[in-house]
């Protein structure tokens, strides 16, 4: 029983998520947001038959993938060496799912709800739980940072894996910062998938090279476009919409068009 403890918590969450959407079914709109822009406004809608089937139907579809990804792998044996943390793994996964899944009921029901400060806070909390494992997963062909570098040699799989744990954690930090400011939703999004991302496979491939002294001028490159785009949104001002006396007042030329959700 012990052995597929995490299994059957994984299943409960999944089952949780069902016996939710059975209990507000009847409060839920007949169309449903499925989809928000960058700016926090919706763009995408479904029928609730469907989409209250989606989430959990995706937590499902992932917990099962899991589970059998080892026995397609070439280096099976490896995930004995990470056993605990691919089981956490999982978990972490499927509680990603069930957080978008009361996100997308709980802004159904409520429609001055915002989606972003939200988003953020998930996707912030997924990037720090995975960088706080991902630096003890062992050599595969199906989960981590795969390169034919860190795949060739397991030293570089390893020093990668661990500064890509970095990342990752580095990259959740600032997002869940973002939650709380909401303040350039694009570049916090794009930029830390592209920092999270590419870092590695560019340090992997230094570690292939035996540069890795290199990294300090990606550092550099990095530092520099960060204060250079803090500089430019300091002397453009805060383009965006103000919350004023219940009014959404434009502050500079926000490209976003007005907010639809109440102003308080």
């Amino acid at each position: 029983m012990k052995k597929y403890r995490n299994l059957l918590f994984n299943v409960v969450m999944i089952i949780f998520m069902v016996s939710v959407n059975l209990l507000l079914f009847n409060r839920l709109p007949q169309q449903m947001p499925t989809h928000w822009n960058i700016h926090g406004q919706i763009d995408s809608y479904m029928p609730k038959q469907t989409a209250v089937w989606l989430l959990p139907a995706l937590a499902l579809f992932f917990l099962v993938l899991f589970r059998i990804i080892p026995y397609f792998d070439p280096k099976k044996n490896k995930y004995r060496l990470f056993k605990k943390e691919w089981e956490i793994i999982q978990t972490v996964f499927v509680g990603f799912f069930v957080y978008m899944h009361g996100i997308t009921l709980y802004l159904s029901i409520n429609k001055t709800g915002r989606i972003m400060p939200l988003m953020f806070i998930g996707l912030g909390s997924l990037f720090i739980l995975l960088g706080n494992y991902l630096s003890k997963i062992r050599q595969n062909y199906f989960i981590g940072i795969k390169t034919p570098w860190t795949i060739e040699n397991e030293e570089n799989w390893n020093k990668t894996h661990r500064f890509a744990s970095w990342c990752f954690v580095i990259v959740g930090i600032i997002t869940l910062i973002e939650a709380y400011f909401v303040w350039y939703a694009p570049v916090i999004i794009f930029g830390g998938i592209m920092v999270a991302a590419f870092l590695p496979i560019i340090y992997s491939f230094l570690i292939f090279k035996k540069n890795e002294e290199k990294m300090k001028y990606i550092y550099l490159v990095i530092l520099i476009l960060i204060t250079l785009l803090a500089f430019v949104r300091l002397i453009s001002g805060e383009d965006d919409w103000i919350c004023k006396d219940k009014q959404w007042v434009k502050h500079g030329n926000p490209t976003a068009p007005k907010p639809v959700y109440e102003c308080r």
